[in-house]
């Protein structure tokens, strides 16, 4: 299957470019990817796009996004209870490949789709090792500062991840209890 994921950038990016832009946009091009990436693949492309998307009013790189709610997801999933969690990757498809530094390899394929090229700064060993070794609020904070951004703009961050969540079709005490694990008060 990775042998294809070129080919389905590249299709994609043909049909951005040109004329073809007015009439197709990231969504349409994440489910094209989707689509012709198959199987495990499915729905990852479109969900990573709609969150960046989302986040972009934030004022930070799609690695940025990737990087942050890879570090959210990580407090999630060890201070969730298993089902809650469980739920929320079954409830929306993809979400677990962007846990912890996981969207980070995903993004160099996905910058096509994203309308950027890959970023120019990679992101460290240490900082990719403190991602996907995040399991508490503080330690979000340390790879939000890691990843470049102000620690606190996780106030700023969870909010709209959990909308972007609640847009899933996540929600009632899903959404409260990571509302809660994220520290946002009156979700």
């Amino acid at each position: 299957m990775h042998i294809f994921r070129p080919v389905v950038i590249s299709v994609a990016l043909g049909l951005l470019s040109g004329p073809a832009l007015a009439a197709f946009d990231l969504g349409e091009a994440a489910r094209l990817g989707s689509s012709m990436l198959g199987g495990e693949s499915q729905g990852q492309a479109a969900q990573a796009v709609k969150l960046v998307t989302t986040l972009d009013e934030l004022g930070i790189t799609p690695q940025q996004a990737i990087g942050g709610t890879g570090a959210l997801l990580n407090v999630a999933r060890s201070q969730l209870p298993a089902s809650q969690y469980g739920e929320l990757v079954s409830e929306v498809p993809g979400l677990q490949q962007l846990t912890g530094s996981e969207g980070l390899d995903q993004l160099a394929g996905l910058s096509g789709l994203l309308g950027t090229s890959p970023s120019s700064a990679p992101i460290s060993e240490a900082t990719q090792t403190a991602l996907d070794n995040v399991s508490t609020l503080p330690q979000a904070q340390q790879a939000f500062s890691m990843l470049g951004m102000d620690s606190a703009l996780i106030g700023q961050f969870a909010p709209l991840l959990l909308q972007y969540l609640g847009n899933q079709g996540i929600g009632g005490p899903l959404l409260q209890g990571l509302a809660n694990v994220w520290g946002v008060n009156g979700n």
